[in-house]
C-alpha cells in the first residue's frame, strides 16, 4: 500500500484552510504549516496529483508562470522585501510544489543555502517560528493581492 500524498491531504483538509491565501481550479497558494520558519513562507501547489512541472498539462504550463509571477509580487509587495526564492524538490511530496520563501537581507541566517539550515532550525526547535498571528495577517493580505492581480 502506497502512502498518501501529504500535499493532497492539506488541500482537502478544512483545518488547513486558514493557510490558504488564494486558490483557482488548477492551483493553491498556502502558507507554509506551523511551525513555519518563515512569516510569508508560501507554497505554490498544482491542485491536480503531478509529480513535476515536465507532467502539467497544457493548460496547467499557460497558467503555471502566470501564478507565480503573481504570488511572488504579492509576497514581495506585502512583505516590502526585494526577493523570493522559488524552491522546488518534490522528494518529500511527489506532487508538485514550489516554496516561495522570503528573503529578507535584514535577516542574517536565511541567506541562499542558510535558508535550508534555518528551516532545520524552526522544525526542530532550536529557533521559534513564526507567529502565527502575524502569518494570519500575510496570508490575508496576500490572498487579497492575488485576487486583484490574477485574471486568468
Amino acid at each position: 500500500m502506497t502512502e498518501p500524498c501529504g500535499v493532497c491531504t492539506i488541500q482537502q483538509s478544512n483545518a488547513s484552510r486558514q493557510d490558504f491565501a488564494w486558490e483557482n481550479e488548477r492551483w493553491l497558494l498556502r502558507h507554509h504549516p506551523h511551525p513555519a520558519p518563515l512569516n510569508g513562507w508560501f507554497l505554490l501547489d498544482a491542485k491536480r496529483h503531478v509529480a513535476s512541472v515536465a507532467d502539467l498539462d497544457v493548460t496547467e504550463s499557460k497558467e503555471f508562470g502566470h501564478v507565480l509571477r503573481a504570488s511572488m509580487r504579492s509576497i514581495r509587495s506585502v512583505l516590502s522585501i526585494p526577493r523570493v526564492y522559488v524552491v522546488m524538490f518534490g522528494e518529500g511530496a511527489p506532487h508538485l510544489h514550489a516554496h516561495l520563501i522570503p528573503r529578507d537581507p535584514s535577516q542574517e541566517g536565511t541567506a541562499a543555502w542558510e535558508i535550508a539550515d534555518w528551516y532545520r532550525a524552526v522544525a526542530s526547535g532550536v529557533r521559534e517560528s513564526a507567529a502565527p498571528t502575524q502569518v494570519k495577517e500575510t496570508v490575508a493580505r496576500v490572498g487579497a493581492m492575488m485576487r486583484a492581480e490574477i485574471t486568468l
